[in-house]
């Protein structure tokens, strides 16, 4: 039995809700091409293209971003710390042992010194993204942020 995959759920909910791809597509702003491709898993969908997403099928953002997290798990390609990162814990020790390298070094110390334990951690990982993956982590940060002062605006 095969795994679900990200483009395999992403064709069922389209044919779940009976759109076509150009109506997907065109809901998250894209092309149809594009929108085919994320079907195809010849591209990924952006985080913020996974946020609207969730949106249109009314489904937990969790949803796509454990696939997100999964397929990154299983790939082939070493990261930069020569283990695998198990995306059910916080920390592994290999990555801990850099981390606390990192913060303790004399030209870091400084930035990470009044800065609490999960700050921290989310700064060193940051660090380590490539651009692309950088300006998605900000795309979703500013989506959760404004979602958030949303909801406390419509609080009585």
């Amino acid at each position: 039995m095969s795994e679900k995959t990200l483009e395999k759920y992403l064709k069922e909910l389209r044919k779940s809700y009976n759109y076509s791809q150009e109506f997907v597509a065109s809901q998250l702003n894209i092309t149809r091409q594009t929108y085919s491709h994320y079907e195809t898993g010849r591209i990924s969908p952006p985080l913020n293209s996974l946020y609207h997403l969730a949106k249109l099928y009314n489904v937990p953002l969790d949803n796509f971003l454990d696939f997100t997290i999964n397929n990154h798990a299983e790939d082939t390609k070493p990261n930069p710390y020569g283990s695998a990162i198990d995306p059910k814990k916080n920390c592994p020790d290999d990555d801990l042992n850099e981390f606390l390298q990192h913060i303790s070094a004399p030209e870091n110390s400084k930035k990470f010194k009044s800065l609490k334990r999960q700050e921290k951690l989310c700064l060193y990982y940051y660090q380590l993204l490539d651009e692309r993956d950088k300006e998605d982590i900000l795309a979703f940060m500013k989506i959760k942020c404004h979602n958030r002062r949303a909801e406390k605006r419509k609080m009585p």
